[in-house]
């Protein structure tokens, strides 16, 4: 890597399927911008190695062995919130999923997605965005928003702020966190209300009355 390159998103897979981890391992080391540090298809494994290997990603399946997906999912939200997480489902039906990204999973995808949407799944979540689709329709992923209330203190203000222009750098001065912690509430609370982008942000807030 030349002076000044970004560093690589680095990710850590968890899935019961020794060949779906070999299939991914393939598919994400051809992009130079993601870097894989980690895999395991144990959760109880995965609990041990990820505090130490402190991945920006884990793409998680959530049918695992011993200690359920959803289970880890919990405790990388409770203990390693700065971690964003992708589920790799094969699920179809993402209301049964809303719970988890209404914990703050910020990236769902169906195992049968082309390896393409995969990786653009992975960047748009390192951007600190929001990306649920399920297979190749995504009115199935979208669903209804959430309201106001399900959002914590903190995401309501860091998204008030993004509504109103400010940057993540400033949002985080502002607020005396740092960038990524402030690009975490803002996708927490995307994801929470159902929203995509910063225009979806600035409609909401309109309607809520947030810019008058």
């Amino acid at each position: 890597m030349n002076k000044g390159d970004k560093a690589p998103t680095t990710i850590y897979l968890l899935d019961d399927h020794p060949l779906v981890i070999e299939a991914l391992r393939a598919l994400i080391g051809q992009a130079d911008d993601l870097a894989i540090i980690g895999a395991s298809t144990s959760g109880r494994q995965a609990m041990c190695e990820i505090p130490e290997l402190s991945p920006d990603i884990v793409v998680a399946d959530l049918g695992m062995p011993e200690i359920p997906g959803e289970e880890v999912i919990r405790w990388l939200r409770a203990s390693h919130p700065d971690i964003a997480i992708i589920v790799l489902t094969a699920r179809r039906n993402l209301a049964a999923l809303r719970p988890l990204v209404d914990d703050g999973v910020l990236g769902v995808i169906g195992k049968t997605a082309v390896g393409s949407e995969l990786l653009n799944c992975i960047r748009t979540v390192a951007a600190g965005e929001v990306f649920l689709e399920i297979g190749n329709n995504a009115s199935d992923a979208t669903g209804s928003g959430g309201s106001v209330d399900s959002l914590s203190k903190r995401e309501l203000e860091v998204l008030q702020m993004v509504a109103r222009g400010q940057s993540g750098k400033q949002i985080a001065a502002l607020l005396g966190i740092s960038a990524k912690t402030a690009e975490t509430h803002k996708a927490r609370g995307l994801a929470k209300l159902g929203l995509f982008s910063r225009s979806d942000i600035f409609e909401f807030a309109q309607r809520e009355g947030w810019l008058d």
